[in-house]
């Protein structure tokens, strides 16, 4: 009976573990996540860009000053875009840097 008891402990104990050790990883994933939303900083390719939920997105406009740019057509911007955003197309973009403010935080949405 004994032993029966013991064989059950360690396996109950593995798995606490591995759910105590996958849930402190997920918190400092996020962390880290959120950590780089708020200090964006230089990127040297758009796949290093951290991307942000919408819920994001309306919390870096309303308290950090955050602009949105939208990158879609002018005539599709004309028909409907986010509140204050302002419009670049894609196809503008790197001939149009220079009108963007480099202190500013812009999050860009195409859809």
């Amino acid at each position: 009976m004994r032993k029966k008891k013991n064989s059950l402990l360690l396996p109950v104990l593995l798995f606490v573990g591995v759910i105590v050790v996958s849930i402190v990883t997920m918190i400092l994933v996020e962390n880290q996540r959120k950590a780089e939303i708020g200090n964006p900083g230089e990127y040297s390719n758009q796949d290093e860009i951290p991307r942000v939920t919408a819920e994001e997105a309306y919390q870096a406009v309303q308290n950090e000053g955050a602009v949105l740019l939208d990158t879609r057509s002018a005539s599709s911007f004309a028909a409907q875009h986010a509140t204050g955003a302002i419009n670049i197309p894609v196809n503008e973009l790197e001939g149009r840097l220079n009108e963007l403010d480099p202190d500013t935080w812009y999050i860009s949405y195409c859809t």
